[in-house]
């Protein structure tokens, strides 16, 4: 890894080698590139099968796949070949970093396991997004966002008793996963900073899952017991959940006395807020029904509009709950300058959503397309490893 310039995005300089594919790694590299690593996605010459995932669509171009791999080089290799795996390898020598979320023994196969590569270059981050690990009994299954969801309890998470244990939607087993390996892979760039030495991050989606909701299962631990099916509601503070307007339904989340309260002045209910059984939390939550049914009476009297924006006033948190294209469009999304126009070299001008965070004395990457496949093999080929142009 090179030094980073004076007001270059933070990780210029990074190279970063991926094999990963779908949704978890490919969201993990995707992050890196947009603080500037220089990311060299390696592809099948079928391509990432998200290429495939259409509709929707612009150009034969997959709006999956457009939205996982921003700012990346394609290059194609067969890794059934000889030749291509050696050129991996070539690639591995000259790389800070390799991330790959295939089954656990499939690099090392292929002669691009970490113990190989570690070998030849000391240096090297390896990363690895699996199911269950690199160790154990399991080590070996395949592993799947809506299959570790249901196995650590996730899908029981979500929902009510009403209704049977509900995926929860964006993949986000996936994501938390990519998030992960990314917070991994920066604490060992951090590390070899004092060592000179690379290692391994391993990164499961079961361990992802587990650990992401270890505030509950503390809970779990501590009682023995199963927590309620509460779905929007809490069973730590009230009111918090869902609630009817005129045209939708709005999120309320004042889950103390004094945001109670205010939440009163808004609704102009000044009967609810001296009634015994709404003085405090612990009442509240014992007649949640009750508080419930009192406060859709008022609030469906008028429109979302009308009461979102005096409940921020007031300090009330509360939304709307939102549509996509509702939310994708919304002064929020705007204000937050999320979305960003691009130019793709087939699907011509379109927008893309951009990362959720900002430095405030590094900038991020320049927003650009995703990769056409194998769009960049000879020049990574021809600056990296030095091949002259020819055939592949």
């Amino acid at each position: 890894m090179t030094a980073t310039p004076a007001h270059a995005p933070p990780l210029t300089g990074l190279r970063v080698l991926d094999f990963t594919r779908v949704l978890s790694g490919p969201y993990l590299t995707q992050l890196l590139a947009d603080l500037g690593a220089e990311v060299i996605k390696i592809e099948s010459p079928a391509g990432d099968d998200t290429r495939a995932y259409l509709p929707p669509g612009r150009a034969g171009q997959s709006s999956n796949f457009m939205g996982l791999n921003r700012l990346k080089k394609s290059v194609v290799l067969d890794l059934k070949t000889e030749r291509d795996r050696e050129r991996a390898v070539a690639l591995a020598m000259k790389s800070d970093v390799l991330v790959e979320n295939f089954r656990p023994g499939t690099m090392g196969r292929l002669g691009l396991g970490y113990g190989e590569l570690a070998q030849k270059n000391e240096r090297l981050i390896y990363c690895s997004i699996s199911g269950y690990g690199h160790q154990g009994a399991y080590a070996a299954v395949a592993g799947y966002d809506p299959i570790v969801q249901a196995e650590t309890g996730f899908m029981y998470f979500t929902g009510d008793d009403s209704q049977p244990p509900t995926r929860a939607g964006g993949s986000l087993i996936d994501v938390l996963a990519g998030t992960h390996a990314g917070m991994g892979i920066l604490a060992a760039i951090h590390a070899r900073q004092g060592t000179g030495r690379g290692q391994f991050v391993d990164v499961p989606l079961y361990n992802t899952a587990i650990a992401a909701t270890a505030f509950v299962y503390q809970g779990v631990l501590l009682t023995g017991e199963d927590p309620p099916r509460l779905g929007n509601t809490s069973f730590f503070m009230c009111p918090n959940g869902l609630f009817d307007c005129s045209d939708g339904q709005v999120m309320i989340s004042a889950g103390n006395d004094r945001l109670f309260r205010k939440l009163c002045q808004v609704l102009e209910a000044p009967g609810m807020r001296d009634d015994p059984r709404f003085a405090s939390n612990r009442s509240r939550l014992e007649n949640v029904d009750a508080l419930s049914q009192a406060m859709n009476a008022i609030l469906r009297t008028k429109p979302r509009e009308h009461w979102v924006p005096h409940m921020r006033a007031a300090g009330v948190p509360a939304g709307p709950v939102r549509r996509p294209i509702e939310a994708i469009t919304s002064d929020e999304t705007r204000e937050a300058g999320l979305v960003f126009d691009i130019d793709h070299p087939t699907a011509g001008r379109l927008q893309a959503v951009g990362p959720a965070f900002r430095l405030s004395e590094t900038p991020m990457a320049p927003i650009g397309p995703a990769p056409l496949l194998g769009q960049h093999t000879a020049e990574v080929l021809a600056e990296i490893l030095g091949e002259e142009a020819g055939p592949p």
